[in-house]
């Protein structure tokens, strides 16, 4: 099994030198959010390039707040500005997993992640879906969804997804010296 980690501005400044023994990949949160700069993650680029320099594989995964396929069509678009120019080895995450989506009917939030899952893979990008066990479960159980790879969130030490998935976060902290 690869070892992997997923990092954001609340990591802080990360000395990947020192982590890259620990580990086998990373997923790197890119921004949240609609198109704008200042929703950029602020470690985002430093995290990235130096990952392409210490030859780290990754992906990237956005914050989702799209309630609306406008806000999709954004939150599609910030993530294409950010990784253009990147050589990513892992895929491109959708993270849903806010309240505000979570107060959307199924339908229309199955319908809002569809759009931003087939919108990436038109561009040529491998993408997935980032939630926890129980979103998977209720949230975002739809056939509509089967073909997009999963990134399930069960903080616990067995796998209990009975969906196909790609990737298991087993906990939402671990420290390396």
């Amino acid at each position: 099994m690869k070892r992997g980690i997923d990092v954001s501005s609340y990591q802080g400044k990360i000395d990947w030198s020192r982590v890259k023994p620990y580990i086998d990949f990373a997923i790197i949160r890119c921004g949240w959010g609609n198109d704008t700069r200042r929703q950029d993650d602020v470690y985002y680029e430093r995290n990235a390039k130096t990952c392409e320099e210490l030859k780290i594989p990754f992906g990237v995964y956005l914050y989702s707040y799209a309630t609306t396929l406008d806000e999709a069509r954004s939150e599609v678009e910030h993530t294409l500005r950010l990784i253009r120019d990147k050589k990513l080895e892992y895929p491109v995450f959708l993270d849903v997993e806010s309240r505000r989506q979570m107060a959307l009917p199924k339908e229309k939030l199955v319908e809002i992640v569809k759009y931003y899952c087939e919108e990436m893979q038109k561009e040529g990008y491998y993408v997935g879906i980032y939630s926890n066990l129980y979103r998977f479960k209720s949230n975002l159980d739809s056939n509509e969804l089967d073909s997009f790879d999963k990134w399930v969130a069960e903080w616990n030490d067995h796998f209990t997804y009975e969906g196909k998935a790609g990737m298991w976060q087993n906990t939402s902290y671990e420290q390396i010296n």
